[in-house]
């Protein structure tokens, strides 16, 4: 039985230059703004540290994109630092677990 499905993958090789490099650069501006906003939000979250500006025009003001880059890396970046939260927090309880086990 054969099986067909869809992919929106796509291939630098049968991209024009042009077009690849658009890609890339929106990649590179995309990691640059998740970078960022993650760092923004490790350092409100752990350490206090609150600016006047909103996180989303911040990074609108500094990277010059419209709404769907920015927000799109602000929620990445949240569900990010929860998921690392959230895992430094069960690696605590395992470690507690094995020092009490030998103790």
């Amino acid at each position: 039985m054969k099986c067909l499905s869809y992919s929106n993958r796509f291939y630098y090789k049968e991209l024009s230059k042009e077009d690849a490099n658009c890609i890339k650069k929106d990649l590179i501006l995309y990691n640059s703004m998740l970078h960022t906003a993650y760092k923004k939000l490790y350092l409100t979250c752990f350490h206090g540290v609150k600016d006047a500006a909103s996180l989303q025009k911040q990074l609108k003001a500094r990277y010059g994109k419209n709404d769907f880059f920015p927000l799109s890396a602000i929620h990445e970046a949240r569900a990010l630092l929860k998921s690392k939260f959230e895992t430094n927090q069960r690696l605590k309880k395992e470690c507690t677990i094995r020092i009490e086990i030998r103790v």
